[in-house]
This record gives structure tokens, C-alpha cells and sequence, in this order.
């Protein structure tokens, strides 16, 4: 079997193909990525070249961290959009589990779990 360029890109992406009312969407949904990028880029220039310290910096860096989530949040839109079926279940455990995370004895019950396997 000759390896074709669409051949390596359906192997390594397994994308359905993207529904046509889903299509106008797209656009705006990577629009949301590269608006939350944008700003952390500036707010990083900002702090360094204002020299920012204190609650300023700190209000600044609250805005970074907000930012990567909604950059998150963004790549899990365009993900939805392009593979509604498989994404939509992954997307619901994340945010079980960021909704109820494992406390320390979970984990801890969890390591221990994996050792004895």
C-alpha cells in the first residue's frame, strides 16, 4: 500500500467530516484560541515592559491564567465542531472531573492501585 499524504492524515486524525451547518462555526470558535493567545502575548509584554509588581502584576497574571483556560476552552470548541460524536463524551469527563477532583487519598489509593498491577 503506497503511503499517500491523505492516507497519514486520516490515520493520524480521525476526523468525521464536518457537518455543513457546523461549518459557519468553525471560523468563530478559533477566533476564541487566538483572542485568549493575543492577550496573553500583550499582558506578558506588558508586565515586562512596565515593569509591573505587586497587586498590578498580580491582576495581570489572574488575566494570563484566565486566558489559558479560555485557550483550552477554544481548542475544545474546534475539537466539537469537527468530531461531535467522539468529543462530546471527552469533553463531558474533563469537566467532571475538574468539577470533582480527586482528593490526595484518591490519588493515593490510585499509586497504590497501579503498584500492585
Amino acid at each position: 500500500m503506497k503511503n499517500t499524504s491523505e492516507y497519514v492524515v486520516q490515520t493520524l486524525i480521525d476526523d468525521e467530516d464536518m457537518s455543513a451547518d457546523l461549518a459557519s462555526l468553525y471560523p468563530a470558535a478559533s477566533k476564541i484560541g487566538d483572542a485568549a493567545a493575543a492577550f496573553i502575548d500583550k499582558a506578558d509584554q506588558t508586565i515586562e515592559k512596565k515593569g509591573l509588581m505587586g497587586t498590578p502584576a498580580g491582576t495581570v497574571a489572574k488575566c494570563i491564567d484566565i486566558c489559558q483556560n479560555v485557550v483550552k476552552e477554544g481548542a475544545a470548541i474546534s475539537r466539537l465542531l469537527r468530531n461531535p460524536r467522539t468529543c462530546d463524551t471527552v469533553i463531558i469527563s474533563r469537566r467532571c472531573e475538574e468539577t470533582n477532583p480527586a482528593t490526595e487519598d484518591d490519588s493515593m489509593t490510585q499509586s497504590t492501585v497501579e503498584d500492585v498491577e
